[in-house]
């Protein structure tokens, strides 16, 4: 992984954990503050089903921590909720054996400056890689439906991905 200049560091002004169950509604309402406008053209969303999942995937990290992992940033002095990333393991191609981890989000106040957004996701995708690696996943895989997701996958490619379309593959 090749973004180890992004990595936490007594500079950064938020601090990552694992999210427990108050950190949902955060969690929700960041969704639905600040995505959920771009699903609602072909979705609706669900805000007690997805509250649910969330819940489910703490306590899946609780009792099982291989399984899945759910984290948090947040800010050292508001401790308001500024990112939050999921990544689970268990998805196959239909074409292959080999396991992959699917990054399911990847989330940030996107009212944050640029560079704070580019460091978070690379902490992200720095968390994502170590999870796997200390998991024994093979492979990491990272998607985007966002409309504008150019700078999403070209950070991607920074640290190593193959990039083919709105999907990023890392072999772990």
């Amino acid at each position: 992984m090749r973004l180890e200049k992004f990595l936490p560091s007594a500079r950064d002004t938020w601090t990552w954990q694992l999210a427990d169950y108050p950190d949902v509604v955060d969690i929700v309402n960041m969704a639905e503050s600040q995505f959920q406008k771009e699903i609602e053209i072909y979705m609706q969303p669900d805000r007690d089903l997805f509250s649910r999942n969330l819940v489910v995937s703490i306590a899946k990290q609780n009792y099982s921590p291989y399984d899945e992992q759910l984290t948090v940033a947040r800010d050292n002095t508001s401790h308001e909720l500024i990112a939050w990333a999921w990544v689970g393991r268990g998805s196959y191609t239909t074409y292959s054996k080999n396991e992959m981890a699917e990054g399911k989000f990847a989330h940030m106040d996107l009212e944050l400056p640029v560079r704070t957004r580019i460091t978070l996701l690379a902490q992200i995708l720095y968390q994502w890689y170590r999870w796997c690696q200390i998991c024994k996943v093979p492979i990491l895989v990272s998607t985007s439906i966002r409309e504008d997701q150019k700078g999403f996958m070209n950070l991607h490619q920074a640290a190593g991905f193959i990039v083919r379309g709105s999907i990023g593959y890392l072999k772990i």
